[in-house]
């Protein structure tokens, strides 16, 4: 039995390029604000340092988008975990 994962209000950098994702993981400053990567392309940001962490990207000559996702609801059937 396949179980869904819903995970709310977390952070996320996503990427195109894997190699950019290195780059980024790189910076000594972003670096503490980082947890352990999810794909090739995706690492979490802390919460809290959502911003310090898009500063720093802008200066690294980055243009990140931030969006803003609305809370998900569960289909009926799924669950989880």
């Amino acid at each position: 039995m396949n179980k869904t994962k819903l995970h709310e209000g977390i952070a996320l950098i996503e990427v195109s390029d894997p190699l950019l994702l290195t780059e980024i993981e790189n910076d000594p400053v972003i670096r503490p604000y980082l947890g352990d990567r999810i794909s090739d392309c995706c690492v979490p940001v802390m919460p809290h340092a959502v911003a310090e962490v898009q500063r720093r990207l802008q200066a690294m000559g980055h243009l990140p988008t931030r969006l803003h996702c609305a809370t998900a609801e569960v289909p009926k059937g799924d669950q989880a975990v």
